[in-house]
């Protein structure tokens, strides 16, 4: 009688324990993040306070904003330069048509959106119908809105006295601040579109292969013109919160906050080629950058190395985008 013998079966382990290089690629600035919130709370004692987290939260709502906006543009394998600009320029509209034409703040709001939407729209018909390089037109774009801004608010700040319209950015709901809530709005607005949509698909769809999306019937020059249409009305509410928060349009509002918003979005993961990247990379690099900046305040660091540190932090994001795709073409 023989008997038979049956190797044993290797007890199946999760794809997190065979590949932990990839986990580390694919998660690397979450994993970043949790080190450094664990860090800073070792460092300082006033990090975890309930006080400087919301504080961290209000810095970063609107860069969020703005960072969703540059995303969608991201993904479409483009770039927006001007969202800075136009964060400024929608606080100016805004607070020019309360103070000097007395709108009713709701209407005021309304046009300055729409002003800035319709904005990112025309760049983002030059862009696409024209046949303009997206970096020139939207570097075009930054200095002709920057110059609008100025021309508005005669170089002066704005004051804005309608209360309802500061609360925005002063008041508070649930004891979390408002502009956080519009924060989250937005964010949960952007991640339906591209999740749960066919539209949202067609934008990955146009940044990972743009020539076999045209073939497929999808209407890309539409789309991308629509992305950066996105970007001018992210860019535009991001503006309200700052002039919220200040109660005034400050005619140099948003300045040079499209490296902030660019870094979040390098930073969260997201492709600079197109066609990969998530609202939520977005969320955690706009958070990364704010909770970096507001560790050089507690550990007392000169703000002249803000940019420095900055600019290390968005060289780390590329090269794990570069490690991240290499892997991928192996």
């Amino acid at each position: 009688m023989t008997t038979l013998q049956t190797t044993p079966v290797p007890a199946h382990r999760p794809s997190w324990l065979r590949h932990p290089r990839q986990l580390a690629l694919d998660n690397g600035v979450l994993i970043g993040f949790i080190v450094l919130v664990v860090a800073l709370s070792l460092a300082t004692p006033y990090f975890l306070t309930t006080g400087n987290l919301l504080s961290i939260l209000v810095q970063s709502a609107p860069f969020v904003i703005m960072a969703v906006g540059e995303l969608v543009v991201v993904l479409v394998a483009g770039i927006d330069l001007s969202v800075g600009a136009m964060a400024g320029l929608s606080g100016a509209v805004a607070a020019a048509l309360m103070a000097q034409l007395g709108l009713p703040w709701p209407l005021a709001l309304l046009v300055a959106l729409i002003a800035t939407t319709a904005v990112g729209a025309l760049q983002g018909f030059v862009v696409n119908y024209l046949r303009v390089t997206d970096f020139i037109a939207t570097l075009a774009g930054l200095s002709i809105v920057s110059s609008l801004t100025l021309i508005i608010t005669q170089g002066n700040p704005i004051g804005i006295a309608a209360d309802a319209f500061n609360a925005i950015g002063q008041a508070r709901l649930l004891d979390v601040p408002a502009q956080v809530w519009l924060a989250l709005c937005v964010v949960g607005g952007a991640w339906t579109w591209l999740a749960r949509t066919a539209s949202g698909q067609h934008i990955y769809a146009i940044g990972g292969n743009r020539i076999a999306a045209y073939r497929s019937g999808i209407r890309v020059r539409a789309l991308r013109t629509g992305a950066y249409a996105f970007s001018g009305l992210c860019s535009g509410i991001a503006g309200i919160v700052f002039a919220a928060q200040l109660s005034s349009a400050d005619p140099n509002a948003g300045r040079g906050d499209e490296l902030s918003a660019i870094a979040a979005v390098v930073i969260g993961g997201v492709s600079l080629f197109g066609g990969r990247g998530k609202v939520s990379g977005a969320v955690i690099g706009a958070l990364l950058i704010a909770t970096i900046l507001d560790a050089l305040v507690l550990l007392n660091v000169p703000p002249y190395y803000t940019q420095l540190v900055q600019g290390f932090v968005i060289l780390l994001a590329v090269m794990l985008d570069y490690l991240k795709r290499r892997d991928q073409a192996l």
